[in-house]
């Protein structure tokens, strides 16, 4: 009886101890489970750059970022490449400079396109800083970006306009 009792507690440890990969494996096919979230990535990396390029005014580097035909919903305004391009000289008219502070940026790739052909969307958060003179004004901008082929094809941008309307009177 001792050797059954030790056989079973030898055999109970050992399963105890195994990893659970299967388990795991399992668990990616789950309902509800449909893509990954990444938090560093060439995708991500394009975002940083693109934010860069806002927060130096260089539009050139700006616009190397962006598919030709991309289309921005700014606070659901919607435009090409050309309409949001144009605040550059918007805000070098005017005398502001840009400071940005850059939170979170993540990738969602997902494994089913959408109908657009979209599988990697990047969301990001920053809190722009906007400087004329001695006025300043903040705002915090929450972005999502999709991606193709290595571009920024479509953009939706939430953000506080009025935080920063003073700074153009």
């Amino acid at each position: 009886m001792k050797k059954f009792i030790l056989l079973f507690a030898l055999a109970g440890s050992i399963f105890a101890c195994t990893k659970k990969e299967d388990g795991a494996a399992a668990s990616t096919g789950a309902k509800g489970q449909n893509g990954i979230t990444i938090d560093s990535s060439a995708n991500t990396d394009l975002v940083r750059n693109m934010i860069a390029a806002y927060e130096s005014g260089d539009s050139a580097a700006y616009r190397s970022t962006y598919s030709t035909d991309v289309i921005f919903h700014d606070n659901l305004d919607s435009m090409g490449i050309d309409g949001n391009v144009s605040m550059f000289k918007v805000l070098a008219d005017k005398g502001i400079k840009i400071s940005v502070v850059v939170g979170p940026v993540w990738e969602n790739q997902f494994d089913k396109p959408t109908s657009k052909g979209y599988t990697s969307y990047v969301m990001s958060h920053t809190t722009n800083i906007y400087t004329r003179g001695d006025k300043t004004a903040k705002n915090v901008t929450f972005a999502v970006d999709a991606i193709k082929d290595g571009k920024l094809v479509e953009e939706w941008l939430f953000y506080d306009k009025t935080a920063v309307a003073e700074l153009f009177k």
